[in-house]
This record gives C-alpha cells, structure tokens and sequence, in this order.
C-alpha cells in the first residue's frame, strides 16, 4: 500500500471576505510545510465546514500549492417576526430561535426554526397558525429573515368531563 502525500510550500486562499487567512487556515487545522495526504484535504474540508462560516468550500493540492476557495454563507442582519403582536408570545420565541443576529445564515437551521415556531405557537393554543419564511437579500453579504405568522384561533377548552366510577 502506498499513500499520496505532498508537503506544502504555498497556501492560496480565494473568496474570504470576512474571515482572514490566518483564521482560516487555524479552523482548517492546516500550515505552511504540512506533509497532506488526499485524507488529509478531507479532513481540511470537514473542519472549515463544522464552523458553519461556509457554504461552499473547495481544494486542490497541485506542485506543493494548497489552493482553497470558499464562498462564506451570509450574515444575519436581522430576524423580524410578523403577525404577533403580543410580547409575551414573540419574545419567548425569539430566544428560541437557532439562529440569531449576526450569526452566520445556514438554510436548513432557517427552516429548523420555522418548525421551532409553529410548534411553540400549538403549544400556545394557536393549533392551525401557519408560518411563511422569507429571506432578504441585502447589501455587503447580508440577510434579513421574515417570518410572516397567521396565528388563526387560539383553541380553548370550554368544559372537561370525567366519565367512570368516582
């Protein structure tokens, strides 16, 4: 058996924009004069995607040049919740939330957390509320996420009846 290995003379890193190459090389567990093997650049790739800075990450290791190119997933600038307009119901949810203000935006913790809501809503009473997701693109790599929230009925219990012995 024998294995691939170069060892790395040059780091190219393309597409960064927030996040400094020095950062980047720390969360990728990778320097300067590092002997890689094709396990190796995989486990590069796991590292820089579990940081969830990331949507799209690639590398090629070619004549002792580790080049890597990412494409960093936007910023949340912020989270507004329409249709509720009681504090007691919408800041619970809030803190709820996976995703916060200025945290990196991952698509499916979006969606996560569209569930999180319809599910703290039936647990409000609010069994038939319907939750719509929207995501604004703005400026400078940043997003504005929309939660447009029909509450519907609030579901009460008008009378309970025990039927047996006692």
């Amino acid at each position: 058996n024998s294995a691939f290995a170069e060892k790395i003379n040059k780091i190219i890193i393309s597409g960064n924009e927030r996040i400094s190459k020095e950062t980047l090389l720390m969360f990728g567990k990778v320097n300067l004069n590092d002997d890689l093997s094709n396990n190796d650049l995989n486990i590069i790739i796991k590292n820089l995607y579990e940081t969830n800075f990331f949507k799209d990450i690639r590398i090629d290791l070619n004549n002792n040049i580790l080049k890597i190119d990412i494409v960093e997933n936007p910023i949340i600038q912020s989270i507004k919740i329409n249709g509720i307009k009681a504090k007691k119901v919408k800041e619970p949810i809030l803190e709820s939330l996976n995703l916060k203000n200025n945290n990196s935006f991952i698509e499916y913790l979006a969606k996560k957390d569209k569930n999180l809501i319809i599910n703290l809503l039936k647990n409000s009473g609010y069994y038939f509320a319907d939750v719509k997701l929207s995501i604004a693109n703005n400026p400078n790599n940043t997003v504005t996420l929309i939660y447009d929230v029909e509450l519907g009925e609030k579901s009460k219990i008008r009378k309970i009846k025990f039927i047996g012995d006692k």
